[in-house]
Protein backbone atom coordinates (compact mmCIF):
# COMPACT_ATOMS: atom_id res chain seq x y z
CA UNK A 1 0.00 0.00 0.00
CA UNK A 2 1.63 3.39 -0.81
CA UNK A 3 2.19 5.70 1.97
CA UNK A 4 0.00 8.91 1.98
CA UNK A 5 -2.43 7.19 -0.62
CA UNK A 6 -6.00 8.50 -0.08
CA UNK A 7 -8.49 6.48 1.46
CA UNK A 8 -10.24 5.94 -1.95
CA UNK A 9 -13.63 6.59 -0.54
CA UNK A 10 -16.02 8.45 -2.04
CA UNK A 11 -17.51 11.59 -0.68
CA UNK A 12 -20.50 12.59 -2.69
CA UNK A 13 -21.10 16.96 -2.49
CA UNK A 14 -24.35 18.27 -3.51
CA UNK A 15 -23.69 21.04 -6.09
CA UNK A 16 -26.25 23.29 -6.64
CA UNK A 17 -26.86 27.02 -8.36
CA UNK A 18 -24.94 29.81 -6.38
CA UNK A 19 -22.99 27.56 -4.33
CA UNK A 20 -18.99 28.10 -4.20
CA UNK A 21 -16.82 25.95 -5.22
CA UNK A 22 -12.75 25.78 -5.37
CA UNK A 23 -10.70 22.94 -5.66
CA UNK A 24 -7.08 22.76 -6.81
CA UNK A 25 -5.00 19.68 -8.01
CA UNK A 26 -2.32 18.59 -5.49
CA UNK A 27 1.33 18.62 -7.92
CA UNK A 28 3.30 15.27 -8.02
CA UNK A 29 5.62 16.42 -5.62
CA UNK A 30 3.08 16.10 -2.76
CA UNK A 31 2.83 12.61 -1.12
CA UNK A 32 -0.83 12.51 -1.65
CA UNK A 33 -0.67 14.03 -4.94
CA UNK A 34 -0.74 12.18 -8.29
CA UNK A 35 -3.23 10.10 -10.28
CA UNK A 36 -4.77 7.07 -8.11
CA UNK A 37 -6.73 4.04 -8.48
CA UNK A 38 -10.67 4.45 -8.44
CA UNK A 39 -11.37 0.95 -7.22
CA UNK A 40 -13.98 -1.53 -8.52
CA UNK A 41 -17.46 -2.04 -9.20
CA UNK A 42 -19.11 -4.93 -7.31
CA UNK A 43 -22.57 -6.92 -8.08
CA UNK A 44 -24.73 -8.36 -5.91
CA UNK A 45 -28.41 -9.48 -5.20
CA UNK A 46 -30.68 -8.29 -2.52
CA UNK A 47 -33.11 -10.28 -1.11
CA UNK A 48 -35.63 -9.63 -3.77
CA UNK A 49 -33.20 -11.02 -6.23
CA UNK A 50 -32.86 -7.28 -7.37
CA UNK A 51 -29.05 -6.50 -9.02
CA UNK A 52 -26.87 -3.68 -7.48
CA UNK A 53 -23.21 -2.07 -7.92
CA UNK A 54 -21.06 -0.77 -5.70
CA UNK A 55 -17.66 1.19 -5.49
CA UNK A 56 -15.19 -0.81 -3.34
CA UNK A 57 -11.78 1.13 -2.77
CA UNK A 58 -8.69 -0.23 -4.49
CA UNK A 59 -7.51 -3.08 -1.78
CA UNK A 60 -4.01 -1.72 -2.47
CA UNK A 61 -4.41 1.84 -3.12
CA UNK A 62 -2.33 2.01 -5.90
CA UNK A 63 -0.87 4.49 -7.95
CA UNK A 64 -1.47 5.15 -11.63
CA UNK A 65 0.45 6.60 -14.24
CA UNK A 66 -2.54 6.91 -16.77
CA UNK A 67 -6.19 5.01 -16.71
CA UNK A 68 -8.81 5.51 -14.05
CA UNK A 69 -8.04 1.38 -12.08
CA UNK A 70 -4.91 -0.72 -11.83
CA UNK A 71 -4.49 -4.28 -12.92
CA UNK A 72 -5.98 -5.48 -10.04
CA UNK A 73 -9.17 -4.04 -9.95
CA UNK A 74 -9.82 -4.06 -13.66
CA UNK A 75 -9.46 -8.33 -12.46
CA UNK A 76 -11.67 -8.01 -9.89
CA UNK A 77 -14.34 -5.29 -11.36
CA UNK A 78 -18.09 -7.08 -12.38
CA UNK A 79 -19.23 -4.34 -14.56
CA UNK A 80 -16.35 -3.48 -17.16
CA UNK A 81 -17.54 -7.59 -18.54
CA UNK A 82 -21.38 -6.24 -18.64
CA UNK A 83 -20.16 -4.02 -22.29
CA UNK A 84 -18.55 -7.18 -23.77
CA UNK A 85 -21.47 -9.69 -22.75
CA UNK A 86 -22.77 -10.00 -26.30
CA UNK A 87 -19.33 -11.03 -27.19
CA UNK A 88 -19.51 -13.78 -24.86
CA UNK A 89 -18.06 -11.91 -21.86
CA UNK A 90 -17.94 -14.14 -18.26
CA UNK A 91 -20.67 -12.71 -15.89
CA UNK A 92 -21.46 -12.87 -12.71
CA UNK A 93 -25.19 -13.92 -11.31
CA UNK A 94 -25.60 -10.64 -10.41
CA UNK A 95 -24.56 -8.95 -13.52
CA UNK A 96 -26.45 -11.26 -15.09
CA UNK A 97 -29.60 -10.66 -13.48
CA UNK A 98 -29.11 -6.97 -14.17
CA UNK A 99 -28.36 -7.45 -18.14
CA UNK A 100 -31.39 -9.57 -18.19
CA UNK A 101 -33.88 -6.46 -17.36
CA UNK A 102 -34.92 -4.07 -20.27
CA UNK A 103 -32.47 -1.56 -21.68
CA UNK A 104 -32.87 1.53 -24.17
CA UNK A 105 -31.09 2.51 -27.08
CA UNK A 106 -30.96 5.97 -27.44
CA UNK A 107 -28.59 8.75 -30.20
CA UNK A 108 -27.39 12.27 -28.82
CA UNK A 109 -26.28 14.64 -30.81
CA UNK A 110 -23.50 17.13 -29.08
CA UNK A 111 -23.10 21.08 -29.82
CA UNK A 112 -20.81 20.44 -32.58
CA UNK A 113 -23.12 18.53 -34.66
CA UNK A 114 -21.86 15.26 -34.15
CA UNK A 115 -24.01 12.11 -33.06
CA UNK A 116 -23.44 9.11 -31.26
CA UNK A 117 -25.37 6.17 -29.78
CA UNK A 118 -25.65 4.39 -26.81
CA UNK A 119 -27.69 2.46 -24.47
CA UNK A 120 -29.29 2.80 -20.94
CA UNK A 121 -30.44 0.37 -18.33
CA UNK A 122 -34.33 1.17 -17.67
CA UNK A 123 -33.26 2.35 -14.13
CA UNK A 124 -30.97 4.96 -15.73
CA UNK A 125 -32.94 5.64 -18.68
CA UNK A 126 -33.02 9.46 -18.39
CA UNK A 127 -29.49 9.97 -15.67
CA UNK A 128 -27.41 8.05 -18.17
CA UNK A 129 -28.15 10.33 -20.53
CA UNK A 130 -27.35 13.50 -18.30
CA UNK A 131 -24.26 11.93 -17.80
CA UNK A 132 -23.62 12.72 -21.44
CA UNK A 133 -23.87 16.49 -21.83
CA UNK A 134 -25.59 16.04 -24.79
CA UNK A 135 -27.24 18.75 -26.70
CA UNK A 136 -30.04 16.81 -28.35
CA UNK A 137 -30.95 13.20 -27.58
CA UNK A 138 -33.81 10.87 -28.69
CA UNK A 139 -34.21 7.23 -27.68
CA UNK A 140 -34.66 5.33 -30.92
CA UNK A 141 -35.65 1.42 -29.14
CA UNK A 142 -36.64 -0.52 -26.31
CA UNK A 143 -34.82 -3.95 -26.13
CA UNK A 144 -36.15 -6.96 -24.15
CA UNK A 145 -32.53 -7.43 -22.57
CA UNK A 146 -29.00 -5.84 -22.40
CA UNK A 147 -27.71 -8.16 -24.82
CA UNK A 148 -30.30 -7.37 -27.49
CA UNK A 149 -29.78 -3.52 -26.80
CA UNK A 150 -25.73 -3.81 -27.15
CA UNK A 151 -26.45 -5.79 -30.78
CA UNK A 152 -28.56 -2.93 -32.40
CA UNK A 153 -26.03 -0.53 -30.44
CA UNK A 154 -23.32 -2.23 -32.67
CA UNK A 155 -25.81 -2.67 -35.84
CA UNK A 156 -26.33 1.19 -35.94
CA UNK A 157 -22.56 1.47 -35.96
CA UNK A 158 -21.92 -0.70 -38.81
CA UNK A 159 -24.83 0.60 -40.36
CA UNK A 160 -24.82 4.29 -40.13
CA UNK A 161 -21.39 4.84 -39.03
CA UNK A 162 -22.39 6.06 -35.48
CA UNK A 163 -19.95 6.17 -33.02
CA UNK A 164 -20.40 5.13 -29.58
CA UNK A 165 -17.88 7.44 -27.60
CA UNK A 166 -17.58 10.69 -27.71
CA UNK A 167 -14.68 11.90 -25.23
CA UNK A 168 -14.99 14.08 -22.83
CA UNK A 169 -11.81 16.56 -24.61
CA UNK A 170 -13.76 16.90 -27.69
CA UNK A 171 -16.99 17.64 -25.36
CA UNK A 172 -15.35 20.38 -24.26
CA UNK A 173 -14.25 21.76 -27.38
CA UNK A 174 -18.36 21.33 -28.68
CA UNK A 175 -19.74 23.62 -25.70
CA UNK A 176 -17.40 26.19 -26.02
CA UNK A 177 -17.47 26.12 -29.69
CA UNK A 178 -21.17 24.85 -30.13
CA UNK A 179 -23.21 24.69 -34.02
CA UNK A 180 -26.16 27.20 -34.54
CA UNK A 181 -29.28 25.34 -32.10
CA UNK A 182 -31.00 25.25 -35.47
CA UNK A 183 -28.39 23.14 -37.28
CA UNK A 184 -28.23 20.81 -34.07
CA UNK A 185 -31.86 20.61 -34.39
CA UNK A 186 -31.84 19.33 -37.76
CA UNK A 187 -28.44 17.14 -37.13
CA UNK A 188 -30.51 15.15 -34.63
CA UNK A 189 -33.28 14.87 -36.29
CA UNK A 190 -31.72 13.12 -39.09
CA UNK A 191 -29.88 11.01 -37.47
CA UNK A 192 -32.67 9.54 -34.99
CA UNK A 193 -34.85 8.75 -37.90
CA UNK A 194 -32.00 7.44 -39.62
CA UNK A 195 -31.31 5.11 -36.95
CA UNK A 196 -34.80 4.12 -36.58
CA UNK A 197 -35.28 3.19 -40.27
CA UNK A 198 -32.53 1.47 -40.55
CA UNK A 199 -33.91 -0.79 -36.97
CA UNK A 200 -37.22 -1.52 -38.72
CA UNK A 201 -35.74 -2.91 -41.48
CA UNK A 202 -34.22 -5.76 -39.37
CA UNK A 203 -37.42 -7.32 -38.72
CA UNK A 204 -36.39 -9.01 -35.65
CA UNK A 205 -37.97 -9.61 -32.27
CA UNK A 206 -36.73 -8.65 -28.96
CA UNK A 207 -36.91 -5.15 -29.09
CA UNK A 208 -39.51 -1.73 -30.89
CA UNK A 209 -38.98 0.91 -32.18
CA UNK A 210 -39.64 4.44 -29.93
CA UNK A 211 -40.21 7.81 -30.54
CA UNK A 212 -38.94 9.73 -27.33
CA UNK A 213 -37.07 12.65 -26.53
CA UNK A 214 -35.13 13.60 -23.87
CA UNK A 215 -34.99 16.79 -22.51
CA UNK A 216 -32.31 18.42 -19.52
CA UNK A 217 -33.13 18.61 -15.87
CA UNK A 218 -34.66 21.89 -14.68
CA UNK A 219 -31.33 22.19 -12.64
CA UNK A 220 -28.97 21.74 -16.15
CA UNK A 221 -31.23 24.59 -18.28
CA UNK A 222 -28.90 27.36 -17.32
CA UNK A 223 -26.26 25.47 -19.08
CA UNK A 224 -27.90 24.63 -22.12
CA UNK A 225 -29.16 28.90 -22.36
CA UNK A 226 -25.24 28.65 -23.42
CA UNK A 227 -26.39 26.67 -26.75
CA UNK A 228 -29.02 28.27 -27.64
CA UNK A 229 -27.70 31.81 -27.43
CA UNK A 230 -23.99 31.06 -27.85
CA UNK A 231 -22.63 34.22 -29.42
CA UNK A 232 -24.48 36.21 -26.24
CA UNK A 233 -23.33 33.58 -23.28
CA UNK A 234 -20.04 31.66 -24.63
CA UNK A 235 -18.37 29.06 -22.21
CA UNK A 236 -14.48 29.36 -21.52
CA UNK A 237 -12.73 26.58 -20.70
CA UNK A 238 -11.21 26.62 -17.53
CA UNK A 239 -7.50 25.70 -18.71
CA UNK A 240 -6.52 24.17 -15.32
CA UNK A 241 -6.60 23.31 -11.54
CA UNK A 242 -3.44 24.39 -10.28
CA UNK A 243 -4.41 26.21 -7.71
CA UNK A 244 -7.72 26.32 -6.05
CA UNK A 245 -10.01 29.27 -7.11
CA UNK A 246 -13.35 30.06 -6.01
CA UNK A 247 -16.13 29.49 -8.37
CA UNK A 248 -19.31 30.76 -7.74
CA UNK A 249 -21.21 27.82 -9.57
CA UNK A 250 -24.48 28.51 -12.39
CA UNK A 251 -25.38 24.96 -13.43
CA UNK A 252 -24.25 22.05 -14.90
CA UNK A 253 -24.41 18.93 -17.73
CA UNK A 254 -22.70 15.46 -17.35
CA UNK A 255 -19.18 15.93 -16.29
CA UNK A 256 -19.36 19.51 -16.61
CA UNK A 257 -20.36 23.06 -14.38
CA UNK A 258 -20.54 26.65 -15.38
CA UNK A 259 -19.63 29.25 -13.41
CA UNK A 260 -18.43 32.88 -12.67
CA UNK A 261 -14.59 33.45 -10.96
CA UNK A 262 -15.50 35.04 -7.78
CA UNK A 263 -12.29 36.77 -7.63
CA UNK A 264 -13.20 38.29 -11.36
CA UNK A 265 -16.93 37.70 -11.89
CA UNK A 266 -16.41 39.91 -15.14
CA UNK A 267 -14.26 37.36 -16.73
CA UNK A 268 -17.41 35.30 -18.39
CA UNK A 269 -18.82 32.32 -17.50
CA UNK A 270 -16.11 29.28 -17.23
CA UNK A 271 -16.86 25.83 -18.21
CA UNK A 272 -15.39 23.75 -15.67
CA UNK A 273 -14.19 19.82 -16.57
CA UNK A 274 -14.71 17.94 -13.03
CA UNK A 275 -14.03 14.86 -15.14
CA UNK A 276 -10.40 16.43 -15.45
CA UNK A 277 -10.26 15.87 -11.13
CA UNK A 278 -10.80 11.94 -11.60
CA UNK A 279 -8.54 9.59 -9.38
CA UNK A 280 -7.05 12.73 -8.36
CA UNK A 281 -6.50 13.93 -4.62
CA UNK A 282 -7.25 17.98 -4.14
CA UNK A 283 -7.18 20.56 -2.33
CA UNK A 284 -10.62 21.86 -1.47
CA UNK A 285 -11.07 26.07 -0.75
CA UNK A 286 -14.07 27.38 1.61
CA UNK A 287 -15.42 30.45 1.47
CA UNK A 288 -13.18 32.23 3.13
CA UNK A 289 -10.69 31.43 0.75
CA UNK A 290 -9.20 28.91 3.08
CA UNK A 291 -7.73 25.91 1.72
CA UNK A 292 -8.26 21.84 3.41
CA UNK A 293 -6.29 19.26 1.94
CA UNK A 294 -8.81 16.17 0.51
CA UNK A 295 -7.36 13.45 0.76
CA UNK A 296 -10.27 11.18 -0.84
CA UNK A 297 -10.10 10.90 -4.15
CA UNK A 298 -13.06 13.43 -6.08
Amino acid sequence: MAEGAPTGEIIRVRVTPDRLLGIGLLGESCEEGGLWCSGFAHAELDDAGRPSFRTVPCPRKNRLTRGQQCPLCIHLDRFRPIHRAHQGAELTEAARAYIELPHWLYVATFPDGTSKVGTAHERSKITRVDQQAVARASYVALADDGLIVRHLEDHLTRTLRLTQVKRVASKVKAWSHPEDPRKIDDLHASAAEAARQSLEKLGEPGFRVTHEDWSPAESMLGAYEHLERPSDRPLYPHASWDGPELFRVSSGTGPFLTGTLVQDPGAGVHLLNMASLKNRASTAAEDDGSTNIQTSLF
